[in-house]
């Protein structure tokens, strides 16, 4: 696998002006959320596309066994954190990363930054209307906020090039794409060269909590690093098998890549 070189190699790689860590087999970018924010709004006001995506623990799994999302990852402008266990999971490698970056809490904040640069959003994601909703709610977070456009993410892939045609009408300049991964990512890199959108970003589930469609539980629990406990509580039986069995084989899979870079270095 990939994943057996990077823990015996710590040190951040820097490649123009990101600096990146090869956390088992994924580039990662080393950047807290003010860098991530300096990045998005550089990229958005640029020429492109630009592509920025994100992983946790389950992501890290699924790119394990997965050699086409993992190449979409490593294609990618730009990768960060979004769980708590990437963040741990590098430490326990030598790896150092600020910490992890949710779109649940910073995205409100970003598009207060969107609103004052004029920079337009399309939301493609979640089911009908919930793209809708959360679009309507960040405008009236961030007021002047440009939400061009918005459409669900339950398409056939014979519907993607009438939906690639309706967003690159509306002129974005960030289209946020929330299909969950492996597949959000594999559509954007896909599509890259036929979107006119300096920037593609995949997103996830955010839309479901924009909208608030899903609830996020307490913020003391977010803050320290169990927001997957409150996912696993509001959705025990759709994710019961992704944090209960994933976080154990995740953690597994860290720990076997750690003892392998022990024994070469011994």
């Amino acid at each position: 696998m990939t994943g057996d070189r990077d823990a015996a190699a710590p040190a951040p790689v820097v490649a123009g002006e990101r600096q990146t860590i090869d956390f088992l087999g994924v580039r990662v970018d080393v950047l807290d959320t003010g860098g991530l924010r300096d990045r998005i709004l550089a990229m958005a006001r640029g020429t492109g596309p630009h592509r920025v995506m994100y992983v946790n623990a389950d992501c890290m799994l699924i790119a394990r066994d997965n050699s086409r999302y993992r190449q979409a990852l490593n294609r990618a402008d730009l990768v960060y954190a979004d769980g708590i266990g990437v963040v741990w999971g590098a430490r326990l490698l030598g790896h150092g990363l600020p910490g992890r970056n949710t779109g649940a809490d910073f995205m409100p904040r970003f598009c207060r930054d969107f609103a004052r640069h004029g920079i337009r959003l399309f939301l493609l994601g979640a089911r009908e209307g919930v793209a809708a909703e959360a679009g309507r709610r960040l405008c009236a977070q961030a007021p002047g906020l440009q939400v061009v456009g918005t459409h669900h993410g339950y398409f056939r892939p014979g519907e993607s090039e009438r939906i690639i045609g309706e967003i690159n009408r509306a002129r974005p300049h960030i289209l946020l794409v929330g299909m969950g991964a492996p597949c959000q990512e594999l559509w954007i890199d896909t599509n890259r060269d036929r979107l006119e959108v300096p920037l593609l970003w995949g997103v996830g589930g955010l839309f479901d909590f924009l909208s608030g469609r899903t609830r996020r539980g307490p913020q003391w629990l977010l803050d320290h690093g169990f927001e997957w406990l409150c996912r696993l509580l509001v959705e025990p039986g759709r994710l019961w098998r992704r944090y209960l069995i994933g976080n154990v084989k995740f953690v597994l899979y860290v720990l076997g890549q750690r003892c392998a870079a022990r024994d070469r270095g011994g």
